[in-house]
Parts: C-alpha cells; sequence; structure tokens
C-alpha cells in the first residue's frame, strides 16, 4: 500500500486548509502568512526546475515568485480563487484545486511556461520572466527579492545534495571508483576506474539515460554481486508529478546495464533518499528520510532483482534541517542511521541509530560537538577497523578535514585534524577507498574551471596531502560520488 504524501500547509493554517480542500473550488482570502518558507517546497520547486532543465536565470525566477506569492509556503487560501505556492488560479486555466495544492505540479505548470517566456525573451531579467508568467498587478516585485531567492535557491542546493557517502567501486576490484552523472537533458553516467594511483579515462560513457535532472543519484551493491550499480529516485517528477519511481542499472564491470523499475512509490516530493545495506544480507537496500516535523524514516529490501515494500523503520529520526546519512558504525554488518544537526557549536550534535536488522533501534547522541554549522559531514571507514567514521570538511578558506572515529558505541575527538588543506569553498568532497587498502580516503571534485579530482590517501592516522588523480572528470553542474 502507498503511503500518503503529508499536507505541506502551514500548521498554523491547518484548519484554513481542511475547509479549503474540501470546499473547492472557493478558496478563503489568507489572513496572513507564514513569515518564513517551508523547507520542503523549496526542495519540491528546485527538483521540478532541475527536471525541466531550466537555467539559473528561470530557476531563479520561480524562487522569487515563489517567495512573493507565498513565502515559498503551499497556502490553501489566496486572493480570489488563488491557492497553492505560486498562487495559481483554477478558473484561469492553472488546474484543478487539488491539482494546485500539489507543489510538483504546480512548480510544472509554472516552469513550463517560464522556459518558454525565458527563450523568447531571452533580454528578459528573472523578475521580468516571473512576471511574465504570473501577469502580477505589481510588476516590480520579483526582482526586488532576488537575494532572499537566492539564499533559498542555497538551502534548496545543499538539501537536494545531500549525500554523506556511497560505495563507488562500480568494477568489483575493490577499489572505489570515480562516477559522475551529467543529468540535464544527456542523462550520462560516466566512469573513471580507480587503477590505485589515478582514475583513468575521460570520456567513458557507462550509461547513456539515466537519472535525468531533478532526481537524486546514488549508487550500491543491490544484487550482492560485488560491484555496485546506479541507482536514481524519481522524486515525482515533472513528467509524472503522481509517481515516485525507483529505477536501477546494474553495472556489468564495465558498463551499467539498461535501467529497470526497482520500485514505483519511494522517496516521494522533498523526502531524502539513501543507499545502505541496513538488514546484513550483502545487498544494499534503499532508506528515504521525511526529512519534516515527522522525521520518519522508511526502509525497502533488496531482493536481488527489485525493492520491497516500503516500511517504517523510525518513527522520529532527521528532521528538516539535519544531515543525515546511513553505514554501519558499530561493525556488525548492518547499516545504521546517522543525522548531523549541523547547529552552531553548542548544538551540533552527531544522533545515532544502530539497525537490528528488522528496525532502527532507539536514538543514541554519539557526539556533542562536530559539522557545525555548514560544514559538509561524511562518513566511512577512514581507519580500516570495519567501523565507519565520521569526517567534517570545513570546504572554506581553511580548508581543514575533521575525523572523530567510531569506537563501536560513540565517535571519539573534537578537534582531531587529519588534513589541513583540502576542499576549497565550491568543490565537492566525498570519501572512498580509491586504493583499495581497506581505509576509505579523501577525493575532491573541484568543478568550476578546472574540473580536476584530487585524492589524499588515509594512513589511518591522517590523511596525506592531495595528489591529482584526473584532470578533467565531474563539471559543474553533475552529479559526482
Amino acid at each position: 500500500m502507498r503511503r500518503l504524501l503529508p499536507s505541506l500547509c502551514a500548521a498554523t493554517l491547518l484548519a484554513t486548509c481542511v475547509i479549503a480542500l474540501t470546499a473547492a473550488p472557493a478558496s478563503a482570502a489568507c489572513t496572513s502568512i507564514p513569515s518564513t518558507h517551508d523547507p520542503a517546497v523549496i526542495v519540491m520547486v528546485q527538483r521540478v526546475a532541475r527536471n525541466l532543465n531550466a537555467n539559473d536565470k528561470v530557476l531563479l525566477a520561480g524562487f522569487e515568485a515563489g517567495w512573493v506569492e507565498s513565502h515559498m509556503n503551499n497556502l490553501p487560501c489566496g486572493d480570489k480563487s488563488s491557492l497553492g505556492v505560486f498562487q495559481q488560479r483554477w478558473d484561469y486555466g492553472w488546474g484543478t484545486p487539488e491539482q494546485i495544492m500539489d507543489p510538483v505540479y504546480a512548480s510544472t505548470q509554472f516552469y513550463s511556461r517560464a522556459i518558454v517566456c525565458d527563450r523568447n525573451n531571452p533580454g528578459y531579467s528573472a523578475g521580468q520572466v516571473a512576471q511574465c508568467v504570473q501577469r502580477s498587478g505589481f510588476p516590480d516585485r520579483y526582482d526586488q527579492v532576488a537575494a532572499k531567492a537566492r539564499s533559498l535557491m542555497a538551502e534548496a542546493k545543499r538539501v537536494t545534495e545531500i549525500t554523506a557517502g556511497t560505495p563507488t567501486d562500480v568494477n568489483g576490484d575493490h577499489r572505489d571508483d570515480a562516477i559522475t552523472f551529467t543529468q540535464g537533458t544527456l542523462a550520462d553516467v560516466y566512469v573513471a576506474p580507480s587503477t590505485g594511483s589515478g582514475f583513468a579515462g575521460t570520456s567513458v560513457k557507462w550509461q547513456e539515460f539515466f537519472s535525468i535532472g531533478g532526481e537524486t543519484a546514488l549508487t550500491g551493491d543491490v544484487n550482492g554481486d560485488g560491484r555496485d550499480d546506479a541507482i536514481t529516485f524519481t522524486h515525482g517528477s515533472a513528467n509524472s508529478p503522481g509517481s515516485a519511481d525507483v529505477y536501477v542499472a546494474l553495472s556489468t564491470g564495465t558498463g551499467f546495464t539498461g535501467s529497470a523499475k526497482w520500485h514505483d512509490w519511494f522517496a516521494p516530493g522533498a523526502e531524502i533518499a539513501a543507499v545502505g545495506d541496513v538488514n546484513g544480507d550483502g545487498r544494499d537496500d534503499i532508506i528515504t528520510f521525511t526529512h519534516d516535523g515527522r522525521g520518519d524514516v522508511y526502509v525497502a529490501l533488496s531482493t536481488g532483482s527489485s525493492f520491497g515494500a516500503g516500511v517504517k523503520w523510525h518513527e522520529y529520526f532527521a528532521i528538516a534541517g539535519e544531515y543525515p546519512a546511513v553505514v554501519d558504525v558499530n561493525g556488525d554488518g548492518r547499516a545504521d542511521l546517522v543525522t548531523f544537526t549541523q547547529g552552531p557549536a553548542s548544538a551540533a550534535d552527531v544522533i545515532v541509530a544502530l539497525s537490528t536488522g528488522s528496525s532502527f533501534g532507539a536514538s543514541q547522541k554519539w557526539h556533542d560537538l562536530f559539522a557545525v554549522g555548514a560544514e559538509l559531514p561524511r562518513v566511512g571507514d577512514v581507519n580500516g577497523d570495519g567501523r565507519a567514521d565520521i569526517v567534517t570538511f570545513t570546504c572554506n578558506a581553511d580548508a581543514d578535514v575533521y575525523v572523530a572515529l567510531s569506537t563501536g558505541s560513540g565517535f571519539a575527538g573534537t578537534t582531531v585534524k587529519w588534513n589541513d588543506f583540502f576542499c576549497l569553498a565550491g568543490e565537492f568532497p566525498y570519501l572512498g577507498d580509491a586504493d583499495g587498502d581497506g581505509k576509505d580516503d579523501l577525493l575532491v571534485f573541484t568543478k568550476g574551471a578546472t574540473n580536476d579530482v584530487f585524492v589524499g590517501l588515509s594512513t589511518g592516522t591522517g590523511f596525506l596531502g592531495g595528489a591529482k588523480w584526473h584532470d578533467f572528470f565531474g563539471l559543474t553542474g553533475e552529479t559526482t560520488l
């Protein structure tokens, strides 16, 4: 049975929401709108825009319009017949009230029109593109909120890029390889296999249509053959808003097979998808975090040829604003839940819920000061003891990397620096056992003008200085693992 997406109405407007949805087509005027945005809404708007291959200006137009119209909330009320994030009117051809109250549908309607407007009017600003779609009586409002819209875009981008770590040994030689998903219209997948001292190949295409824009691309060994496969979560795409499919392309060791649907309803909307072997049977399963006030965690176990029904394994873990991961922290062969609360120094906890094989246990604090604020946390076994550790990258001018090792019942160390110059602002850090010695190493994709890949090998007590392992891989806008 499919579980239903929760209502995205603000809690303060719940009663109005019920009235609006049960008394359609009429809608009540909003007595007020929330002063802050709904984190789930901005993620869905971002995913739809990327799914439709909207350029950065058109993406900004949607965030400007969403902030002006609703402060990026799915409002069940509005002026006259207006509803939803963009305050679209059912009696002006935008869809039924129920459709407009679906943020994926509403965003698809906005961006489909905005893309055409931008193509026909290339000199328009983002605000003018928004006005072209919205036809507001106050056309100047959209460009005036550009700064706020950009900050919301940055927040949404960070959430959609949550990837604390998945294995990438796609050819089964026990060395993690470099993978990039171009997404966009081409949706190619390129692989540069590890030789143990570098990543080989620049344009070696392993799949020519997998994981389009707006989807979440991950990797994991879902059939237990020792080779990591490609997995993509559609989240209910703009082309099919009622679905939330999961597709798999199995690795042959030299390429990925054609994609096959392994699940037809998992990680819908703004949920955060992950991959890991949570029951210890040697096959990676799929996990989704609702990442909202409910904090539910669902699991669908791999059968080797599909994923089973989604089942709730935890009812309060990794709420909105936190950074979740799935990894085996106690070395029992089952992947556990980890979340970084990412608060200030006084509230940057790391919480763990251990897998029993059929559920996740009670949440436990394993560290009380790690991965503060905007730092980028990752998980991996950096000392080779069979237990995953936590790593955080400052990714700023300091470019420091800190590690706290797992003891099996906690993470030890607060300010233990393992590298003092790795990952600058705008770069994408990752962990993987690049040389096959059983210890996860540092990887960074520089993106930008250089598109280099650097590796810092683990010694078990620190990371060596970065060495260039590839000089052109993982372009800006691509998903790199």
